[in-house]
């Protein structure tokens, strides 16, 4: 049996054929490059070295923002000189710090001086599954776990969220979003347990939770875990959070969370404003009971 390559350096995932341009181009020159390639941004390069990078935020703001004419303003005049670069054997999970660190997308990958290519989060998560198993072989401990589940699909005993209560579609704070994940948690308790990770989204893709601490009050891995045992609390209540644990992984420079839900001894109702709902974790669905059937199921399942 063949044994697969791991896939672990940003020269394995890396786009080589750079688009370029030169500092003295007008801008309106730099926006066809960009046009005519597909491309949100270009490396500024002379005389064989890469001298910074201009992207389609930097015309948006810089010349179409403040009314400038594109056909009289240089590449040189608005590029961002101070270039993030790593070099072709760099880790891909350093990579990745990199960019969340500087809050970019892309990394240029120079060797020797010389540009080879440049990285993007996309060619990351275009790689991802293979990349998720290159990580999964070099760590170990409670990690193992999350690289497994990563690779696992929805299920009886597993669910996917993008977020607690951050909406991607809004750009802000959907409570809705944690009626969901309660509605989850608690079909796992009245099933036989499960796990709920947060911060992929429906495609598998590790979106991460930065966006919920922005929208919570402590803005950190506790706060997060804070206000989510504070809603099982408020909505299921205090009896159930003996069988619910939190545990915070990072995956490709991004925080996820998961929620273990153990088998509970007794029905756990969801309190949905003035009235109560029952929830049953049945195949990868978190189902509604009405009160004929919950009250079959509870003779059945408690007895």
């Amino acid at each position: 049996m063949a044994v697969q390559r791991l896939i672990s350096t940003v020269y394995e995932v890396m786009t080589p054929d750079v688009v370029t341009i030169t500092p003295d181009q007008t801008i309106e020159a730099a926006a066809r490059v960009m046009v005519n390639h597909g491309i949100s941004s270009v490396v500024v390069y002379e005389e064989g070295k890469p001298l910074g990078i201009l992207t389609e935020k930097d015309i948006m703001t810089r010349i179409v923002a403040v009314g400038q004419d594109p056909r009289k303003v240089t590449v040189a005049e608005i590029m961002t000189p101070e270039i993030v670069a790593c070099d072709p054997d760099t880790l891909i999970e350093d990579a990745c710090r990199t960019m969340q660190r500087n809050k970019i997308k892309k990394l240029a990958v120079v060797d020797g001086g010389s540009l080879k290519g440049i990285v993007s989060l996309t060619d990351i998560a275009n790689r991802q599954p293979e990349l998720i198993d290159s990580l999964k072989n070099r760590n170990g401990g409670v990690a193992d776990d999350i690289f497994e589940l990563l690779n696992l699909s929805e299920g009886q005993y597993l669910e996917f969220k993008s977020s607690l209560r951050y909406d991607y579609n809004t750009k802000q704070v959907n409570q809705c979003l944690e009626q969901v994940v309660l509605k989850t948690l608690c079909a796992f308790l009245n099933a036989e347990g499960g796990t709920l990770l947060i911060g992929l989204s429906d495609e598998k893709t590790v979106v991460g939770i930065e966006n919920d601490y922005r929208v919570i009050r402590n803005q950190n891995r506790d706060g997060f875990e804070n206000h989510l045992l504070g809603l099982v609390s408020n909505c299921i209540g205090n009896y159930y959070l003996q069988y619910v644990s939190v545990v915070f992984h990072n995956v490709l420079g991004k925080d996820l969370c998961q929620v273990n839900v153990q088998y509970c001894p007794k029905p756990a109702f969801l309190n949905n404003g003035d009235k109560q709902e029952f929830y049953v974790r049945t195949g990868n669905n978190s189902r509604p009971f009405t009160i004929s059937e919950a009250s079959d199921y509870i003779r059945e399942h408690w007895r």
